[in-house]
């Protein structure tokens, strides 16, 4: 049986919009629509919000949790497309899934949400935080530029390149470690670039799929972020981890580079020493280092000064 969100305290809507269904969840304990809205984008993935499995179900994510967190704002989150609250770990893949994602589409689906709380008197205050965390992050700058309510934008686990770039670094580092020669790595180079060509020359393709997304996810996700976070003038934090191995730190300092030479002041950047994308610090002496409560500390103490 499906779990219920009201088994963790949150309050389902959905939006019709044509043949469209668009499921968002609010965190009921201390909701106030005079507080900030905190509007969550998850990263990339065909996971549900709760995932079950045999032993139980947990939820794919934790920030609701944190007492700044809801003491502050009415935290807000986005079911992916075709998924309701809770899966199974082992069922297939919602058909809708493959078919609509892309960033126009996460795009769209944030958008409406924002619009429907809105125009239902759910937000009253006129500050609205968005926080995207790794391919949320993309689509959290790109929202920024359509929806001209949003006041703050946190960019979590995001670079801001196209993340095509991400894998030629991944193969360029190898080889600065040795762990490939040159001619090896610049031919894991040119596989990569008749990939990513193939990929461009068939952007809509939902049918085509390259490491479990379909072309037109990852042809749309290949918009450097930068270019939508260079049109912003709301404040932004931006933070990652220095241990990420997914997003490397040189298109992090991109971003911080391009706003220097563009004379923008609203930008707000911090590397968690140690940290992982998830924002976590392994060892092999101990349990792991959790850098998210210190990260929403600062988030939260950014949001503060900034309005």
């Amino acid at each position: 049986m499906p779990v219920s969100p009201h088994e963790y305290r949150f309050k389902e809507y959905e939006i019709k919009h044509e043949q469209e269904t668009i499921r968002f969840y609010v965190h009921t304990p201390g909701f106030s629509p005079e507080k900030t809205t905190f509007l969550f984008l998850q990263g990339s993935g065909a996971i549900p919000l709760c995932m079950e499995n045999d032993q139980g179900h947990r939820l794919t994510f934790s920030l609701h949790t944190r007492p700044e967190v809801i003491q502050n704002f009415n935290f807000v989150i986005i079911s992916k497309v075709g998924f309701t609250f809770s899966r199974h770990q082992d069922a297939e893949v919602p058909g809708d899934y493959h078919q609509k994602t892309s960033l126009a589409y996460r795009v769209f689906q944030a958008d409406a949400v924002l619009q429907y709380m809105q125009s239902n008197q759910l937000i009253i205050n006129k500050n609205i935080l968005v926080c995207g965390h790794s391919e949320g992050s993309d689509v959290a700058a790109k929202l920024a530029t359509v929806n001209k309510n949003i006041s703050h934008l946190a960019f979590l686990s995001g670079g801001g390149a196209s993340q095509f770039l991400e894998y030629f670094l991944y193969v360029r580092k190898r080889i600065t470690r040795g762990e490939l020669s040159f001619k090896e790595g610049q031919q894991e180079i040119d596989a990569l670039t008749r990939q990513f060509n193939e990929i461009m020359q068939n952007p809509a393709s939902t049918t085509k799929f390259w490491q479990g997304h379909t072309y037109q996810r990852w042809a749309t996700f290949a918009e450097p972020a930068l270019k939508n976070l260079l049109q912003l003038n709301i404040p932004i934090f931006m933070a990652m981890g220095s241990m990420d191995p997914v997003v490397h730190t040189e298109t992090f300092d991109l971003i911080i580079s391009e706003f220097l030479f563009n004379k923008k002041q609203n930008l707000h950047h911090q590397i968690y020493d140690g940290a992982d994308h998830g924002f976590k610090e392994h060892n092999d002496t101990g349990p792991a280092i959790d850098h998210i409560p210190a990260l929403v500390t600062d988030l939260t103490n950014w949001f503060k000064q900034t309005l």
